[in-house]
């Protein structure tokens, strides 16, 4: 009667393939929903940031434009030249440069877009500076 019980016992000591399948499975879902949420945020946060350059760049093009002639640079790197901007300004967070048109169009001094998590032109993830919205993270 004792080999049985012992061998019982020994039986129940270890965990079985379809409790450690249970949890590998929670595992995975709690790290795919972490990592959804997380890239999601992270996303956000670079739209915020590249908002953020673009309205410090528009200054600085406003400032330029008050010291001189009254129209913008033809390019933003002559305000990295003239030390108006640091050289890391002239890209968005995607590591892509700014579109910046010194002609702009419906009335407006210049164009300063960035193409945005695409990185395509003319796309509905495009950043305007002269139609975003500074409170959105869209």
């Amino acid at each position: 009667m004792q080999g049985a019980y012992r061998r019982r016992y020994e039986a129940r000591r270890a965990f079985s393939l379809l409790e450690i399948s249970l949890v590998v499975v929670l595992i995975g879902l709690l790290t795919a929903g972490a990592a959804v949420a997380l890239l999601g945020r992270a996303q956000s946060t670079k739209v915020r940031i590249t908002k953020t350059t673009m309205n410090t760049l528009s200054g600085q093009i406003e400032s330029y434009m008050a010291e001189g002639d009254g129209s913008p640079p033809a390019t933003l790197q002559l305000l990295v030249d003239r030390q108006f901007i640091k050289a890391s300004m002239l890209t968005d967070t995607w590591k892509q440069p700014f579109y910046f048109n010194p002609q702009g169009s419906g009335g407006r001094p210049y164009t300063l877009v960035s193409y945005g998590p695409d990185r395509q032109a003319g796309t509905m993830d495009d950043i305007d500076f002269w139609t975003m919205d500074m409170t959105s993270e869209e």
